[in-house]
């Protein structure tokens, strides 16, 4: 007799949860994984052949040269350690920011602190009127007048070289390029572009006298400023290449007056401060803003990334200053006349900083605001490590400055 199985009551019906598959979602997800997998095999690829490629570089020194310099160039400025730093006094020195620590260059070593404060390079070196200049990936320490030139990371000198000719002035980018202003029996000026790897890539003679170059961030762009005379009249003329390129980019004739200092500001532009005014162009040749001194004198000014500073007179004997600023594209941020004596003048973003003779005054562009910190300047090179703090540099020691917000 066949059992009939019943069901016991109250106990729930047993369901069958399935997940639903989408075929279209499936098979994208394939791909992605053959994608995954395909780029995974190429970078192993390529890390074999870059280690097999450079067996001579894979040495213990420069390994630990490598981590050492990426643990010093980690460092932040959240906390400094010290409100001043000291180091060896020269006769002759050289200050400049680099990697937002200090570098110092004088007639007989070069010291690199880190951002906090700790000293992590000091190195011996005869120059008699060094200059420093830092970004990004090196230091460069040239000799004005003479022939030597090193470049250091921040823990060791990396390379140290010399040029036929003196030099007259130098550049380097974050990604490594340099360029170096000499001169040579044919020609006035001749720039001499390297790589990161410290090889030539460019020369370019010319018959007038170059008063500046510039890099951009990345090394893709090389301006040229260049000033010649005739008849009492001067003219400055813009030149830009591509390093890697034998043909000149552009050439624009920018003033009638010296050509003193370039910059590449963030926006890809290039500025250009002249005796008689504030100029910017394009890397394509073209003029994109330009502001006249009409007649003003030229106190002192300060270019970079951020755009133009300047300080005019309107004669040598009077008291009034006018201070202007312009951003990265050329417009005009701030203009206000001031009775007040600057000797120097720093941007650094959207403030600047005014070194005056009894203390640093900053000034934000945007709406005026003023902020004056008492301190001793004279003898003292001014620098801003960001929009809230500035480092006054005496022969003997840095000293940090603090701002509000």
């Amino acid at each position: 007799m066949k059992r009939a199985e019943k069901k016991r009551s109250g106990e729930p019906e047993e369901l069958e949860l399935q997940t639903p598959v989408n075929d279209y979602y499936e098979s994208v997800s394939e791909r992605y994984g053959v994608a995954q997998v395909i780029l995974y095999m190429a970078l192993l690829a390529f890390v074999s052949i870059s280690l097999l490629s450079n067996t001579g570089l894979i040495t213990y020194q420069n390994l630990y040269y490598f981590f050492k310099d990426l643990n010093a160039s980690a460092e932040t400025v959240d906390v400094l350690h010290t409100d001043a730093v000291s180091y060896p006094t020269d006769v002759s020195q050289s200050f400049a920011l680099y990697r937002q620590g200090l570098a110092v260059a004088g007639n007989t070593s070069v010291t690199v602190f880190t951002a906090t404060g700790r000293q992590v390079l000091s190195q011996s070196i005869q120059y008699q009127n060094p200059v420093a200049v830092g970004s990004g990936k090196y230091l460069l320490v040239y000799e004005l007048g003479g022939t030597q030139y090193s470049l250091y990371n921040s823990y060791t000198q990396i390379f140290s070289g010399r040029t036929q000719e003196p030099l007259r002035g130098a550049a380097v980018s974050s990604s490594g390029m340099y360029a170096l202003i000499t001169q040579s029996a044919q020609y006035p000026s001749v720039v001499e572009l390297y790589d990161s790897g410290f090889d030539l890539t460019g020369r370019y003679p010319y018959n007038a006298y170059v008063t500046d170059v510039a890099l951009n961030a990345k090394g893709t762009m090389l301006a040229v400023v260049t000033s010649a005379s005739a008849n009492g009249v001067f003219s400055t003329r813009l030149h830009v290449y591509q390093p890697g390129s034998t043909e000149k980019l552009s050439e624009l004739e920018v003033s009638d007056s010296l050509g003193l200092r370039c910059a590449f500001t963030e926006n890809g532009n290039i500025a250009i401060l002249c005796g008689g005014g504030v100029y910017y162009a394009s890397v394509r040749g073209t003029l994109e803003a330009e502001h006249s001194f009409e007649g003003k004198n030229l106190s002192c000014a300060d270019l970079n990334e951020s755009g133009c500073a300047v300080v005019l007179k309107k004669s040598g004997n009077s008291a009034e200053n006018e201070i202007i600023v312009f951003d990265k594209s050329g417009k005009m941020l701030y203009n206000r006349t001031a009775v007040e004596k600057a000797d120097a003048i720093v941007l650094c973003g959207g403030v600047v900083f005014l070194k005056q003779p009894d203390g640093v005054l900053r000034i934000k562009s945007a709406d005026g605001a003023e902020t004056k910190v008492p301190c001793t300047t004279d003898q003292r090179t001014l620098l801003a490590v960001d929009e809230t703090r500035v480092l006054l540099c005496s022969p003997q020691k840095a000293v940090y400055y603090r701002f509000g917000n």
